[in-house]
């Protein structure tokens, strides 16, 4: 008999603290509940017509570039990239079952990651994505929400 294999636990509850600091943050967060899942990460079910996948993921520094610094410059071209992995990756969602699909870019979410310094214009930003519908960026240190396509 073949078993399912779980969810790696500490990851799912540091994508399940995200997920509520994220919810603070964006003011139009739907009433929804909120299944766990794996592809996307979150499925918030709205009704039974209306089902938003949430993905998660990490922006990570790259380490040659801290230079045994508590800070790191945010790196635009990082997002994109991102954003086109995170792409790639998602094309085996079952699209048809989503009503929208929206990207969540974490910075912060390790206190060991040194303090990230975003430029004054990160609002004005173009980031390209024709897959989702939303992309957000969440600085956890300063529970501060960007908001990257909308």
């Amino acid at each position: 008999m073949s078993r399912k294999m779980p969810f790696n636990t500490a990851h799912k509850m540091l994508e399940r603290e995200v997920l509520e600091v994220f919810k603070t943050c964006y003011s139009d967060f739907p009433k929804a509940r909120i299944k766990t899942f794996e592809s996307p990460d979150f499925q918030l079910i709205v009704n039974r017509h209306k089902t938003i996948g949430l993905e998660i993921v990490r922006y990570v520094t790259d380490p040659e570039l801290i230079e045994n610094s508590d800070f790191s410059q945010f790196e635009p071209q990082r997002i994109q990239e991102l954003i086109e992995k995170k792409e790639q990756k998602s094309l085996g969602y079952n699209r048809m079952r989503y009503y929208e699909l929206w990207l969540l870019i974490v910075s912060g979410s390790n206190p060991l990651e040194p303090v990230m310094l975003h430029p004054e214009n990160i609002d004005s930003m173009v980031f390209d994505s024709v897959f989702f519908e939303k992309i957000f960026y969440l600085d956890m240190r300063r529970t501060h929400l960007y908001y990257l396509q909308d």
